[in-house]
């Protein structure tokens, strides 16, 4: 009777762990209520853009778990990017947005992200923006004044 209830034991201690959903990353049990993000698009191309016209875009996502949803923070790699985001939660089946805008001050191409913070399921998501900023027109300046002093 005594092998009986360890071997009872040690199959429920095992039954237990193979249906606890585990987090491969963190070997965390993932809560199966909690928040997922739904993104409707996670890299935003903006392509051509005018030197010196800031441009910006607004992630949206859809939360579809089975609680609030929370951004705790957005986190940028430059000083070139401004970020916004839904500050209340978002329940269930609701939508919320990330809003990402990019100064353009450097004329070339780009390729940025910001990576969201939250309650959700995968706690950190990247998004991506790039494009390419165009140099614009220089313009014409004051005419240099010719000096003794200067070559002519």
């Amino acid at each position: 009777m005594k092998r009986f209830l360890s071997v009872l034991s040690l199959l429920t201690v095992l039954a237990a762990g193979a249906f606890a959903q585990v987090n491969l990353v963190t070997d965390e049990e993932v809560d199966p209520d909690a928040p997922v993000f739904e993104w409707v698009e996670e890299v935003h191309n903006w392509g051509d853009i005018p030197q010196g016209t800031p441009v910006t875009h607004k992630f949206t996502f859809t939360n579809a778990g089975k609680s609030p949803l929370i951004i705790s923070n957005v986190q940028k790699t430059c000083g070139c990017t401004v970020t916004n985001w839904t500050k209340e939660p978002v329940l269930p089946g609701e939508t919320g947005f990330v809003e990402a805008q990019y100064n353009a001050a450097r004329a070339g191409a780009f390729n940025k992200a910001i990576t969201v913070q939250s309650n959700a399921s995968t706690p950190n998501k990247k998004l991506y923006f790039k494009g390419t900023v165009t140099a614009g027109e220089k313009e014409e300046g004051v005419p240099e004044k010719k000096s003794l002093f200067s070559p002519n």
